[in-house]
């Protein structure tokens, strides 16, 4: 027996084919349930859209501001421009700055009291402290203040805003400025039984100029209006502080005023009733130490002229001595008191030399009738 066994080989095997795995089909999906939907608030979605609305409105208008603010500049919105330091305060005063208006044809003084916190925003520099004065003022603040402030003395008076300001300017708060107060023409009705002459008396006014300020009227009627000249026409000159002369025709007496005290009161002439003194407010014009009179021969020792009859005669009424005619002759020396001149006002010698040295050219002269 062989020692090896003799295997008949196997015919080979066909492999296997794999097998697909056959999976079976899902189970149908049910169809989703649906929640039931809740019916549109519609008013609350109106609210919220008007309140959406409303906020970018002013979210816009916010920037256009911001934008307007900064003169167009939209770097301004968003990085600021670094503020200017706070200035320093100004130095106001703590008292009040007087202005006098005086009115030389009612003698009266009127004072403006100005508080400091007024007066100081007129000061032209923006001083810290108490100043040496004068100090200096904004002409333009001081003209306004002014402006206003005249409406106070009514439609009849005023004041002269050039002259004013300049003297409030001037004085500069380091004391207290004087105003002259002017009066404007009036109208006049004219009443029964008047006429210039009448009308002029009253409101004292030499008659001519009266005249002069109506031409053409050469008759008056009732009810007719005419205009009264300002008697500020015979004060032409600056008027002279704390010098007053009055004169009383019914009492046919001169009374001199110093800073409100009586100096002098003398006896006194004015003249005749068909070459009356004429009653009025008027200054001392001129001195002429011997004047002539050509009309009536006379001459007359320290004559003040005082006012012109006539608007632009040539010829002026005034005070003087016992008048001379013919070189020699001395007249109405026994006549003081009683009405004898042609018109201007006599006193003795002695009297009007002191008058004449006194009395400066401006110095204002009140006739009373």
């Amino acid at each position: 027996m062989s020692m090896y066994t003799v295997r008949t080989p196997r015919p080979p095997q066909p492999k296997p084919k794999p097998q697909r795995r056959v999976t079976a089909p899902p189970p149908p999906r049910r169809p989703p349930r649906r929640k039931p939907q809740r019916p549109v608030n519609w008013f609350a979605v109106a609210i919220v859209g008007a309140v959406a609305f409303l906020l970018g409105t002013l979210g816009f208008i916010a920037v256009i501001g911001v934008i307007y603010a900064s003169d167009g500049n939209l770097v301004a919105f968003i990085a600021p421009p670094t503020p200017t330091p706070t200035p320093i305060p100004r130095w106001m005063p703590t008292y009040t700055l007087p202005i006098n208006l005086y009115d030389p044809i009612a003698d009266q003084t009127i004072t403006w009291d100005v508080p400091g916190d007024a007066w100081g925003e007129w000061i032209a520099m923006n001083l810290t402290e108490a100043p040496n004065f004068p100090v200096p003022l904004d002409s333009a603040a001081v003209r306004a203040y002014l402006n206003t402030r005249q409406t106070e003395l009514g439609a009849a008076r005023r004041i002269d805003l050039d002259a004013a300001v300049a003297a409030v300017v001037n004085a500069a708060a380091g004391s207290a400025a004087t105003i002259r107060v002017y009066h404007n023409d009036t109208q006049h009705t004219v009443q029964p039984g008047e006429s210039i002459i009448s009308i002029a008396w009253d409101y004292g006014i030499p008659y001519p100029y009266v005249q002069a300020a109506n031409p053409g009227v050469d008759s008056l009627s009732i009810g007719q209006s005419i205009t009264i000249p300002s008697q500020d026409a015979l004060l032409p000159l600056p008027v002279v502080a704390g010098k007053r002369i009055v004169v009383s025709i019914p009492e046919q007496r001169v009374r001199v005023y110093e800073n409100g005290a009586l100096k002098w009161d003398w006896s006194a002439s004015t003249g005749i009733n068909s070459s009356p003194t004429w009653a009025g407010v008027y200054q001392i014009l001129s001195h002429e130490p011997n004047a002539y009179a050509s009309n009536w021969d006379l001459w007359m020792p320290d004559f003040l002229g005082v006012y012109h009859p006539i608007p632009n005669a040539d010829f002026v009424n005034g005070f003087h001595g016992f008048p001379t005619r013919g070189g020699s002759q001395l007249l109405w020396t026994n006549s003081l008191g009683t009405r004898v001149t042609y018109g201007c006002i006599l006193l003795s010698n002695d009297n009007i030399a002191q008058l004449y040295a006194w009395a400066e050219e401006g110095v204002v002269v009140e006739i009373q009738g």
